[in-house]
């Protein structure tokens, strides 16, 4: 069994928050027409009704249902309006591996060059790689309250997070344990910065989120002008549907290849120290005892721990108070679920319900 907490992006950095004035992006994004409307009728409906009753019920604000290029089911909660931005938290990270695949295509960073030819001052030491930052195997110590909590507020104590993190030393070796944190994506937007002078975040607004059409109401960033990659996107259900077109298609967009081919497929391939978490992707995978998910608890105990009986090639990026985007390529589906936090959500059974009516 393994051993089961809470949340995404730890609690316990959260409590005490609430008299700190926090970064908040809410302008409203209008919905767009890039997906047709189909509503599913009959014994569908009633499924995902009851789904999104479930869902409601631990403080869901929206579930979105698309399958091929229609959604077939959307349900809001009355307080909210689905115009309105969420901060979806890790839900950023899954960008970070799509950003990787871009550069790399552009010749700007391979994923097993040495994060040391490029930043020399990384006191973690040698053998740290773009592929280990991407599957959070870098073994480089993690500070979340400095690089997390902070991150979160109007006024902050740390400046600048990028070379905050590239400060941080080593706890163990380059691939060896999996470590779920936000200094691996920090470094890495350090590296990305210093190879093409450019934030990370204009790199990908330019390469794929206009091309997209999709659409942020902002980005959390720390005094220094860094964008937050592990956790600093703030949108709605229906912009991040997009994205998760775009990696169930395998980098295709409205027939455009925007990513290269067979990346996604490198995004959602697991590492030795963690099969479940690819590039930035939660995996429908199995995982050995010893594989610390401590802080999830939404996660299935035993066997697959996305669905245990869902299909195998499922996967998903997944935020703090249970900010959910799962792709299906097998059944053609894209789901997104926001939320406002719950201890009582679980993913198996949300998507049991989805997609077997359990």
């Amino acid at each position: 069994m393994r051993a089961a907490l809470n949340g995404l992006l730890p609690l316990a950095l959260l409590t005490g928050l609430g008299c700190q004035a926090r970064q908040s992006y809410e302008t409203a994004i209008p919905i767009d027409d890039t997906f047709p409307r189909q509503p599913v009728t009959g014994a569908l409906l009633e499924r995902y009704e009851a789904a999104a009753r479930w869902s409601e019920a631990r403080d869901g604000l929206a579930l979105v249902i698309l399958k091929g290029d229609a959604v077939i089911f959307e349900s809001y909660a009355r307080r909210y309006d689905p115009t309105t931005p969420i901060h979806i938290f890790s839900g950023t990270k899954s960008f970070s591996c799509a950003l990787a695949l871009l550069l790399e295509a552009d010749g700007a960073l391979r994923l097993d060059e040495d994060v040391r030819d490029t930043l020399p001052e990384l006191a973690a030491g040698a053998g740290v790689t773009p592929d280990t930052l991407l599957h959070f195997t870098s073994g480089i110590a993690q500070d979340n309250r400095a690089l997390t909590r902070d991150g979160l507020m109007e006024e902050q104590t740390i400046d600048d997070k990028y070379a905050y993190a590239v400060g941080l030393p080593s706890e163990s070796a380059p691939g060896e344990v999996f470590v779920y944190g936000s200094s691996h994506q920090a470094v890495l937007g350090a590296l990305i910065t210093a190879k093409i002078g450019q934030s990370p975040l204009e790199y990908l607004e330019e390469r794929l989120f206009t091309p997209m059409g999709m659409r942020f109401g902002g980005w959390n960033h720390d005094p220094a002008g860094n964008p937050m990659l592990a956790y600093g996107a703030w949108t709605t259900a229906n912009e991040w549907l997009k994205y998760g077109v775009l990696l169930r298609d395998g980098g295709l967009w409205q027939g455009e290849a925007l990513l290269p081919e067979g990346g996604v497929d490198r995004c959602t391939t697991g590492s030795a120290a963690n099969p479940a978490y690819g590039m930035t992707l939660w995996l429908n995978e199995d995982v050995a005892d010893d594989v610390d998910l401590s802080a999830f608890a939404s996660l299935a105990d035993d066997g697959r721990i996305l669905d245990p009986d869902g299909p195998a090639d499922l996967f998903a990026a997944a935020g703090y108070k249970d900010n959910r985007l799962v792709v299906v390529p097998s059944e053609e589906l894209v789901i997104v679920r926001l939320g406002d936090g719950s201890r009582r959500f679980s993913d198996p059974t949300l998507l049991g319900m989805i997609l077997r009516g359990e």
